[in-house]
């Protein structure tokens, strides 16, 4: 199900839903995947090359899971980084709370995968949707729950789960806006029957919570947003001599980088010697991004993580970079808002203690923009030109632009505690046996 605003998309049987199908039941949807298997096994293909050489893990996609898996644990499955991330305290607590419960992590996307490993617990790679697929999963890993972040709702893991008998549950549900009126005209039964049949949906916000339960969900709570609690580091004192004069326009879209660069181009007039670091969301649109700044006349080059580069414009053209970007440039832009793709979560700049710029597109992190927005937090603007304007600005007030800085901090101290408010409902069934 995209509930809006990710980074790499699911492959078509791993999203579940697939908005406007109207009544859609579920021998339809079946026969969909069916009939989509062979593009299936392309796929898998595809994903085993381009996975790093030492986890290539042939047709796992397919239930064909490695040995040395644990079972008899909770699968945790986060799609690709940013669900990853936001599932990181709550792996924490899992493994503080239940030693002898292992959890294994299952990601779609390899980003996803990276930043698995780098918590250090088991990983394999979704299965498609596919019945038989999932029961085979289920039968080898044996889980006591299957926790699902941010709304996945794949029908035939829901399905095969309630079989199982293995409570599902998901975490950090959210329902975009776009989503919200997709799922209201087209859900149909599928979606009222793949409600029915899970455990929990632990909802990002009131609003979330609501939401689903207008969608028929009959266990649906606001457990908050996991996302704040990202582990709080120290706000750094000083910012490399390099950067001071330096802006970050992060996850941005197409569509979005040419007005960035507009507004680039005003911030250097009214603030000369600016320079910008521009992070596409999507890593591979770098050599198209890197074609449109030199269109526009400036000095270009790929960013490196050992040190700044004597040029206009950086672009980044890997992912998993923007955390230590954050710390180090003092002005951020969340991309997604200048388009209508709905914005991007302004959360973790905001635990270094920097508040964020952003467009008018905030749908998909409406709560979290409005609580920044509430404390003078975060900045809106309305266009390029705006955005120049406030980029100049924050750079020739520094220190009222860091008491934004320092105000979105408190905000993420302030809205704390998701995870012991997940940990404490999921504990009926972990704490079984």
């Amino acid at each position: 199900m995209d509930t809006g605003g990710r980074g790499e998309p699911a492959t078509a049987a791993g999203g579940g839903f697939v908005p406007g199908v109207g009544e859609m039941r579920r021998w339809h949807y079946r026969l969909m995947l069916a009939a989509l298997t062979p593009w299936l096994v392309v796929d898998a293909l595809r994903r085993h090359r381009r996975a790093p050489a030492g986890h290539r893990r042939r047709f796992e996609q397919f239930g064909r899971l490695r040995d040395g898996l644990p079972d008899g644990g909770v699968w945790l499955h986060a799609v690709s980084l940013g669900e990853v991330r936001a599932a990181a305290s709550l792996v924490r607590v899992l493994r503080e709370r239940w030693p002898t419960v292992p959890v294994v992590v299952s990601t779609t996307t390899e980003t996803g995968a990276g930043a698995a490993r780098a918590l250090g617990v088991p990983h394999f790679y979704a299965p498609y949707d596919l019945a038989l697929v999932q029961r085979r999963v289920l039968r080898r890993l044996r889980p006591r729950l299957v926790l699902i972040m941010e709304t996945e709702l794949w029908p035939n893991l829901v399905r095969e789960s309630r079989r199982a008998g293995v409570p599902l549950v998901i975490a950090n549900a959210r329902l975009s806006d776009r989503s919200w009126r997709r799922y209201r005209r087209w859900g149909g039964k599928l979606l009222g029957e793949v409600l029915a049949d899970i455990d929990l949906i632990c909802a990002q916000s009131a609003t979330d919570r609501d939401r689903f339960e207008r969608l028929g969900a009959p266990r649906a709570e606001d457990c908050g947003n996991l996302k704040f609690d990202l582990a709080l580091p120290g706000v750094p004192d000083d910012l490399p001599a390099d950067r001071a004069r330096t802006w970050l326009a992060a996850s941005t879209h197409p569509g979005e980088e040419e007005q960035v660069l507009d507004a680039h181009r005003l911030a250097r007039e009214r603030s000369p010697g600016a320079r910008l670091i521009l992070v596409p969301r999507h890593p591979e649109r770098a050599d198209e991004v890197i074609r449109l700044v030199e269109k526009r006349g400036l000095s270009v080059v790929r960013w490196r993580p050992d040190g700044s580069a004597d040029a206009e414009v950086e672009v980044v053209d890997r992912a998993g970079v923007l955390a230590g970007l954050f710390a180090e440039v003092p002005v951020v832009f969340m991309g997604g808002s200048l388009v209508s793709t709905g914005g991007h979560n302004p959360i973790e700049p905001a635990v270094v203690g920097r508040a964020v710029m952003h467009g008018p597109h905030v749908s998909n992190f409406r709560a979290v923009f409005s609580a920044l927005e509430a404390r003078r937090a975060s900045l809106g603007v309305a266009d390029a030109r705006e955005l120049g304007e406030r980029v100049a600005w924050a750079f020739a007030r520094p220190t009222e632009w860091a008491g934004y800085g320092q105000r979105a901090r408190e905000v993420i101290a302030e809205h704390r505690g998701a995870t012991e408010r997940v940990v404490k409902r999921i504990a009926q069934w972990l704490d079984r046996g």
